[in-house]
């Protein structure tokens, strides 16, 4: 092991733009780890996370750059499904139990993400509709899950319906009290289009992460993401806040039990023309503009209990209607308790 989540490469906090899911020649991706780094630089990244197939072998030919963030990961892969770890700062025992690509890894999924979770790593599910490569462990408890990708490479066709599917899936699970990071990932593997498979060329950052963090090091970019501090994005760069009783509140906040007057404000910029920003209430739609003008802006005000249970996100759709951005919701009014934990009983 060679890379590490403690250095800091930019003291102050802000929105960290960069992309949860990137393989190299370890695995079955196409570049080294240099050429990795350099594409990064190319995409205008903060940082990345490198999630080789069930190896971690790529970590020592990273070095140690002063400009890009490496997030240590892994890609547990087998025929059932594929998910990442991210956070690994050393040599774990689990990791003599998950073979060198292309063996599949062991079918104790459960037990793995229990050992992972006793380790303090984040664990998160990938394209877990996209067949062949779908999600297909129905006891897996989602309390031991802490991230679900919900938009993956769109370079593949049959992601046009499954990110849409997997955005939807992620908004029943908000709607049954659980609080799952949504993230992105290019699922990056090589710089120009696969002939073969004909499909058109991938490309690292696509889609885009952002995530606020209190400094650009690994360990504050894996802080915003349990604190949900993330939005998902295929271009547009948004913003989104709750003012209440003389606060505001952020993407990925709880506002808590209060009683009052609420107002959401939502901008947008680089959307194309026509493009809808939504203001999303617990999976139902409540404001919403045509975006026309750069940047867009959204106000929506409403009123809450504090006995009610809510949650808000932002979400951009093209003209065509796809997914353009999704924010993590602000959460208000008192949590919802969940009664279903295991993916089955979503699926």
């Amino acid at each position: 092991m060679s890379l590490t989540l403690s250095k800091i490469l930019r003291p102050r906090a802000g929105w960290y733009q960069g992309d949860f899911h990137a393989n190299t020649h370890h695995s079955d991706g196409y570049h080294s780890p240099a050429d990795l780094l350099n594409t990064a630089r190319a995409e205008g990244l903060d940082f990345f996370a490198i999630t080789d197939h069930n190896t971690t072998t790529a970590y020592p030919e990273f070095g140690d750059p002063a400009d890009i963030l490496i997030i240590p990961g892994l890609e547990v892969t087998m025929d059932t499904g594929h998910y990442n770890v991210f956070g690994l700062t050393r040599q774990y025992d689990w990791l003599t139990e998950v073979n060198v690509w292309p063996n599949a890894a062991p079918q104790s999924t459960r037990l793995l993400m229990e050992q992972m979770g006793r380790d303090e790593l984040l664990v998160s599910i990938n394209h877990p509709l996209l067949s062949p490569w779908a999600w297909l462990h129905p006891d897996t408890d989602l309390r031991r899950v802490h991230c679900l990708e919900i938009i993956n490479d769109p370079s593949w066709d049959d992601n046009l319906q499954a990110n849409p599917a997997a955005i939807a899936m992620w908004t029943d699970w908000l709607n049954a009290g659980l609080r799952l990071t949504a993230i992105g990932g290019s699922d990056y593997h090589h710089p120009r289009p696969r002939h073969a498979k004909n499909i058109a060329a991938e490309r690292l950052g696509l889609p885009r992460t952002y995530v606020y963090a209190e400094a650009l090091s690994g360990q504050a970019i894996l802080t915003g993401l349990l604190r949900r501090r993330v939005y998902v994005s295929m271009g547009p760069e948004v913003s989104f806040q709750a003012g209440i009783n003389g606060q505001t509140y952020d993407i990925g906040a709880d506002m808590g039990a209060q009683s009052s007057d609420i107002t959401f404000t939502a901008t947008v910029s680089q959307a194309p023309r026509g493009s809808t920003a939504t203001i999303i209430k617990n999976g139902e739609r409540v404001a919403q503009t045509t975006i026309n003008n750069e940047p867009a802006r959204l106000h929506y005000q409403t009123q809450m209990t504090a006995a009610e249970s809510a949650w808000f996100r932002l979400d951009v759709l093209s003209p065509d209607g796809a997914p353009l951005a999704v924010t993590n919701p602000i959460f208000g009014g008192t949590s919802r308790r969940p009664n279903r934990f295991t993916y089955g009983e979503f699926v």
